[in-house]
């Protein structure tokens, strides 16, 4: 009796200690929310010519068309595009994950060199124009020139011109043929500028973080927390990238989220329907900012689809904003890195597991 009563003892403290070990919705979001961040990423794309000179550009709207687009460096550098995602601690020294797509924007490549082509053609065009009115006017002159001229019974010529009138039109010829000829030079040269297939974009940014419960009142705000691009995954599969805190310091009292080989979350132990939950930034400072700060969002769902290697699929709710949002299970571990929607619904997202990330982190 004594045998089965510590038996039963034992069986009570390790069922007791099992259910211990889940944590509330609440519990992790409080514990966690402080390690997750804001991230703003100031940017711009730049594409040097042939000649030397610089086009700079933000993106491109709906239709393909160029958005701030312009020669000028300052201007771009004043009027960046803004892209924010979010991130969150893997370590001690500031390390951020979060995903490419955030930190490293994808662009078109076809589509640039469609537009960037395009106006090259148009301002040749235009300088065509050019030259055409200058043909006009050359021949003009030489029309007006030869309808001063008479002929005698013998075949001499004659011209009502003085001698300062053909000068002024010799000279007036003259100037028209080197118009002409510089206007070729300046076509050529612009022509030469067309972009071929490999020609090379260069992406500029700067990235800033905030914490939940910071005050955030304009864009340079988050730059007060600067970060630094360590890498970005080259994986089409892998939509990761990490960032760093240029004081290579985690601040105390931050939470940090494990990423430890030997404990991370197998994609085996995964079961349809279990519980996950995500604690991210939807909307960006839209959604975020309230009158104490910016304020994570914390959203739950469910396991719908079984890893495949690649991703996981679940029910979470989420926004642009949530990309690079860690998604956790009710012990709050780490379990995957929220990274995409499905097309036509807010409510089924995938996210990158973490086998994924252990293996973009080595």
């Amino acid at each position: 009796m004594a045998r089965k009563n510590a038996v039963l003892i034992v069986m009570a403290f390790v069922v007791a200690t099992l259910v211990g070990c889940k944590k509330s919705p609440d519990e992790i979001f409080s514990e966690e929310k402080s390690g997750v961040v804001l991230i703003c990423n100031e940017y711009y794309y730049d594409i040097t010519l042939a000649n030397g000179n610089h086009i700079y550009f933000t993106g491109l709207d709906g239709d393909g068309d160029f958005t701030g687009l312009t020669s000028d460096k300052e201007e771009v550098t004043k009027n960046p595009a803004i892209l924010n995602g979010t991130g969150f601690f893997i370590d001690q020294t500031g390390r951020i994950l979060t995903n490419r797509h955030v930190v490293a924007p994808g662009i078109d490549k076809s589509t640039v060199r469609r537009n960037v082509n395009a106006i090259i053609n148009l301002y040749a065009a235009y300088i065509e124009m050019l030259q055409d009115s200058i043909s006009q006017r050359y021949d003009a002159i030489q029309e007006y020139a030869n309808g001063t001229v008479t002929y005698d019974e013998w075949g001499n010529a004659y011209t009502s011109l003085s001698g300062e009138d053909i000068q002024q039109l010799s000279q007036e010829l003259d100037n028209l043929k080197q118009q002409y000829a510089y206007a070729e030079n300046v076509k050529e040269e612009v022509r030469g500028n067309i972009l071929s297939d490999n020609f090379t974009i260069q992406l500029h940014s700067q990235f800033g973080i905030a914490y939940d419960g910071d005050n955030v009142n304009s864009w340079s705000d988050f730059m007060k927390t600067p970060c630094e691009l360590l890498r970005a995954s080259s994986d089409a599969d892998t939509d990761l990238a990490l960032l760093q805190l240029k004081s290579k310091s985690t601040p105390q009292g931050k939470y940090v989220f494990e990423i430890d080989e030997e404990k991370a979350y197998k994609s085996d132990k995964m079961k349809i329907n279990q519980p996950l939950y995500m604690i991210g930034y939807n909307y960006g400072v839209a959604l975020a900012k309230t009158n104490k700060g910016i304020k994570a969002q914390f959203t739950s769902g469910t396991l719908t689809q079984l890893p495949d290697g690649n991703r996981i699929t679940y029910s979470i709710p989420a926004k642009q904003g949530s990309s690079g949002s860690p998604v956790v299970d009710d012990d709050g571990r780490l379990v995957a890195v929220n990274f995409a929607g499905s097309d036509g619904s807010d409510n089924f997202n995938f996210g990158i597991p973490m086998l994924r990330v252990l293996t973009f982190l080595k």
